[in-house]
């Protein structure tokens, strides 16, 4: 690793939020062996601050200066109250039943996908009950079950995954591991395929703008994404899947006490497709040959004295190899077949230190770092793109409160440093882009929040960076939370994002086509073009509910993204192009969505959502639809569980029309219509849990077995000019039959 990465090693930064309480809740069974209660309710008494027991048992809640009583209930057992004192730091509290039974049944619900009523911000909590309900082999399948974000193949060969939320591409949402940058700069079309969904505890889900304190990347949402960590994570665990598209993957979760201050936890994940694929037989692979080697080594020191550290080591090894069937590296750079490479190295060191002051719950400090060497080496057909990116990143929190702990504020200052070294080679044609440079961004930013504890909060936040290639970049968040009812609260948020666009790294699709890049710059830095800007404004309502005994959740939002710079990709001016300029007019997205959460029956959760998109660009040919977004997403999801540890989940969505690029000017045999069809996607999965310890599952992605035709334009001539992959709008794959087995040992 370079010398300036271990440097970095050296300089522990650290997570700013208050020091939290780790509690475990169990009760004794008939045998006297103590089980965990998961869904167990905790809260300070005499707030509304609370939490919930994940399914080992364990919560984490935040030391409030309002009370030193915390009460822990769960429907059918009598309620506890435990004192806490500013020295303790972890404990365990066991409930006993109402009633003196050989058998209690206790029945309760909660939306394994859910957003709690008291933060200041709409975050979707996603558990690990949600994840579970489909394979989830990396962060790009995590959100088949949740209607707010869509995944699709960016294109019809390098099997490339990307989001969109709010009808918006990928990179416009800033995602983030544990709260620091993760996916962004050379990462952005990669990087959610390389965190294991085995790695994952949890995903919060954030739409519109966040927190000034995460940055100034955020422009549609936020993801963030907690990984398992030494103090909650299992002894233990092992996970093991295939699927009939060539796919095999192993993962290892490995957590060791390493003394009384001490814990490690090793995350290790390899992967493989050792297949040649070519369902449709157009004589390309439906997805790329290739292996991955994904290690983290966690560690989490613990003094018991205020102070509580945390740094991590991870090491990628990716390489994939695609195009046609029978391609080996003897052919590269001929026509004899057309092929590519997309080989990836990445390196990084994070480093966590956090301060709690003793007798001041509500006061702490803490330092955040990371420092990333991420080398990309790809070449597709005659067209190379090379890069690496040395990033380094630092972040210093304090915060405390004004007065009480109505008024709190966390003020703090920030540093980003990334130095590119990238090129775009058109070997056929002798063009050459080179888009290196280096940005550095100090900053600093301040947050205050007053919340009654009971009905309102306001969260008001600035924050102010200094580019040195743009100048000062100025980012206003405000978000309020009304609870009009004790089941009933509404959200507004308002805020400006910007992100300079990593154009060739976030659009990877145009390089698997003949198109030439063809750029206007409007400026002499970075690509050419001044950093993306976007003012984001959103309200959501969510209600609780019961009907028929039964307990559900009702959500409704509504977001308006109204972009003020944008670097506009157009593949409509030109079908052997993509043009790429600085956008002269309005490019906005309104993203309308409603969602129900009901528990039909015991055990049968049902979720409903309806999501509509209007997403428009001025292009050089007049205001149109942004191109590959679906307009509206009906989405249906059924979950039931038996009582002897079966569980069933199936998963149904209508995908509306998409409009697709223009082919107007291609010759009549490579021309696509103006607009794709609306289609239907179901997914089921079979899983049974044999005991605490053995789970087994099996499950088809895209059931009905839809495909399209013929997903490529000019197939059969990869080196001509009208050869595209980009025009995807739906399943390149046919149906996938998958299986796996989970083992853990808590």
């Amino acid at each position: 690793m370079k010398n300036w990465l271990w440097t970095a090693c050296v300089v522990l930064a650290a997570q700013a939020h208050a020091q939290k309480i780790m509690g475990l809740v169990v009760e004794k069974n008939a045998k006297g062996v103590e089980q965990p209660l998961a869904g167990a309710n905790v809260f300070w008494l005499g707030t509304s601050i609370g939490t919930t027991t994940r399914d080992n048992g364990v919560f984490m809640i935040d030391r409030t200066g309002d009370s030193d009583r915390l009460v822990v209930s769960y429907v059918g057992y009598r309620a506890d109250t435990v004192t806490v004192t500013a020295e303790t730091k972890s404990l365990k509290v066991e409930l006993t039943s109402e009633a003196y039974l050989d058998e209690v049944v206790v029945q309760g619900w909660r939306p394994s996908s859910r957003s709690d009523f008291f933060s200041g911000i709409n975050v979707i909590q996603m558990d690990e009950k949600e994840l579970f309900k489909a394979a989830c082999c990396n962060l790009s399948e995590s959100f088949e079950t949740n209607p707010a974000v869509d995944v699709a193949f960016t294109d019809a060969i390098t099997g490339t995954r990307q989001i969109q939320m709010l009808g918006l591409a990928g990179p416009n949402t800033m995602i983030s591991v544990e709260n620091m940058p993760g996916v962004r700069g050379l990462a952005s079309s990669q990087g959610i395929q390389f965190i294991p969904g085995t790695w994952i505890n949890s995903i919060q889900v954030t739409k519109g703008t966040g927190s000034v304190v995460n940055g100034y990347e955020s422009v549609a949402g936020q993801i963030n994404v907690e990984l398992k960590k030494p103090q909650e994570s299992e002894a233990f665990y092992l996970n093991g899947y295939a699927n009939n598209g060539g796919r095999l993957e192993t993962n290892l979760v490995a957590t060791v006490q390493a003394g009384k201050k001490w814990a490690t936890t090793f995350l290790v994940h390899g992967s493989a497709r050792p297949f040649e694929m070519d369902q449709n037989k157009d004589a390309f692979l439906d997805f790329p040959l290739g292996t991955q080697a994904n290690i983290i080594n966690r560690w989490v020191y613990n003094p018991g004295n205020g102070w509580l550290g945390q740094f991590s080591l991870r090491y990628l090894n990716d390489r994939k190899q695609g195009g046609q069937t029978n391609f080996d590296r003897d052919n590269r750079f001929t026509t004899n077949r057309y092929g590519l490479e997309i080989n990836t190295d990445r390196y990084e060191v994070v480093g966590k230190l956090g301060y709690q002051f003793p007798g001041k719950p509500y006061q702490s400090i803490g330092f955040q770092m990371s420092g990333t060497v991420h080398e990309h080496d790809s070449y597709f057909g005659f067209t190379q793109h090379v890069a690496d990116e040395r990033s380094m990143y630092a972040n210093a929190i304090y915060q405390s409160i004004i007065g009480n702990t109505s008024h709190k504020f966390k003020t703090g200052v920030s540093f980003l440093y990334d130095r590119f070294r990238e090129t775009l080679d058109y070997t056929q044609t002798a063009t050459t882009f080179d888009f290196g440079r280096t940005e550095v961004v100090p900053g600093g930013f301040a947050e205050y929040t007053y919340d009654d504890l009971k009905k309102f909060s306001v969260i008001a936040g600035l924050r102010v960076d200094y580019h040195n290639l743009f100048g000062v970049l100025v980012t206003p968040r405000l978000h309020t939370r009304w609870n009009m009812a004790e089941s009933t609260v509404l959200r507004t948020s308002v805020g400006r994002g910007y992100r300079v666009a990593n154009l060739v790294s976030e659009n990877t699709a145009f390089l698997v086509s003949s198109r030439q890049l063809v750029l206007e710059r409007a400026v002499g830095s970075a690509y050419g073009f001044r950093p993306d800007e976007a003012w984001n404004y959103g309200v959501s309502l969510n209600q609780d509910f019961t009907l028929d005994y039964r307990p559900g959740t009702f959500s409704v939002d509504y977001f308006y993204t109204d972009f003020r710079n944008q670097a506009v990709l157009d593949y409509d001016l030109n079908p052997q192009e993509i043009n790429i300029y600085a956008l002269r007019g309005k490019s906005y997205s309104h993203s309308m969505q409603a969602q129900l959460d009901y528990q039909l029956a015991r055990r049968l959760d049902v979720r409903l959502a309806y999501r509509y998109l209007d997403v428009q660009t001025d292009y050089r040919g007049g205001r149109l639809e942004r191109p590959l977004v679906s307009r509206g997403r009906a989405f249906v999801n059924v979950a039931y569980a038996t009582k002897n540890s079966w569980t069933f989940d199936y998963t149904v969505q209508r995908l509306g029309v998409q409009r697709l690029p223009s082919t107007a000017t291609n010759p009549a045999e490579f021309r696509l219509e103006d607009f794709s069809d609306p289609y239907w996607i179901m997914n089921a999965q079979v899983s049974k849990d044999w005991g605490e310890r053995w789970s087994v599952y099996v499950g088809v992605e895209n059931l009905g077995n839809f495909t399209l035709d013929d997903p490529i334009v000019g197939a059969a001539d990869p080196f001509g000019p009208f050869f595209d992959s980009s025009m995807v709008w739906g399943p390149v794959f046919g149906r996938m039959v998958y299986t796996g087995f989970r083992y853990r040992v808590k």
